[in-house]
């Protein structure tokens, strides 16, 4: 399913009525067995819609893999609305459909707990090779989230909880949230935008982007750039951490805080007006000093850039 179909496929969900017991609804069920041929390859795909009450405090936990996961929340609803998009292939449009069919995934729901599960081994050995699921999810916004899938991304809008989540070859992105986010891929990308609350993540071979965290900042990944941007959170440590890679660090220049950079091979820049030790490929400075706050910046292969954020932000 392209972005794009998602993107309909979630505002189709979001006005879909209240149900008080786990329906499936045929009239969103697609049995979209579409056929294309790539590299002598058929795919199959089937999507079902279901709708379930929940009982606060809610948990969601999702757990694919050869898929991507996508959970928004929304304000005032009493429900979790959840699509199931299954695709297999085939040498044939039989073969695919035959796999699809045997394809077994699990919908548990107790209350205040839904799971939405999908694991490769419970498959047999050609619909594990040859298959994977999608999981797109509206679900009250004060709810606990835990997904985990594998060569597939995680998109997570809209959540006010502890949210969990990890996945390899597939990107994480993680918007307008608040509570307190632990997040993990290899192979991907890791972005965090306007997110009230502690962030920890961690990526290999990707770029990690940060952006306005209300909360504590501990950000890693190897063979990538990191960029944060914002105020840090008073009377905390962050860090910012990369191997093969430049930091860029933008905060507002009225703020209190102070720098610890360190390069193996690069250089720290900065158009700040910082007080301290800003010579060679270690420093070791403050901005508006008394600081109780510091960002702890390093690398090995590439530079630190330390710059000005326009206060308040810009919208632009």
């Amino acid at each position: 399913m392209t972005k794009t179909n998602r993107r309909v496929l979630l505002a189709a969900l979001a006005v879909v009525g209240l149900g008080t017991a786990l329906l499936w609804l045929t009239g969103c069920e697609e049995e979209d067995v579409a056929a294309f041929f790539e590299a002598g390859n058929v795919q199959a795909s089937e999507t079902k819609t279901a709708v379930v009450p929940v009982e606060f405090p809610f948990s969601l936990e999702i757990d694919s893999s050869n898929g991507s996961v996508s959970v928004r929340g929304v304000e005032g609803v009493q429900t979790a609305t959840f699509a199931i998009t299954k695709r297999s292939r085939g040498k044939t449009l039989d073969e695919a459909q035959d796999r699809l069919e045997r394809i077994v995934c699990h919908v548990n729901r107790a209350g205040d707990r839904l799971e939405l599960l999908y694991r490769s081994g419970e498959q047999d050995d050609d619909v594990r090779r040859s298959s994977g699921v999608d999981f797109d999810v509206l679900v009250p916004i004060d709810t606990l989230v835990n997904a985990e899938t594998s060569n597939g991304s995680i998109d997570v809008t809209a959540i006010r909880g502890a949210i969990t989540l990890d996945t390899s070859n597939g990107d994480v992105a993680v918007l307008q949230g608040a509570g307190s986010l632990n997040a993990e891929t290899s192979n991907g990308r890791i972005e965090v935008v306007g997110f009230g609350g502690d962030v920890r993540v961690d990526t290999s071979n990707g770029e990690v982007w940060i952006e306005q965290v209300a909360g504590l900042v501990d950000a890693e990944t190897s063979n990538g750039s990191i960029h944060y941007s914002g105020t840090p959170a008073e009377a905390t440590s962050h860090r910012l951490r990369t191997s093969n890679g430049s930091i860029t660090a933008r905060v507002p220049i009225d703020v209190s805080v102070r720098f610890d950079a360190r390069v193996s091979s690069g250089r720290i820049r900065s158009s700040l007006p910082l007080i301290g030790d800003t010579e060679g490929n270690e420093w070791s400075a403050e901005l508006n000093p008394p600081t109780g706050t510091s960002l702890d910046l390093r690398t090995s292969n590439g530079s630190i850039r330390i710059d000005a954020l326009p206060y308040p932000p810009s919208e632009s």
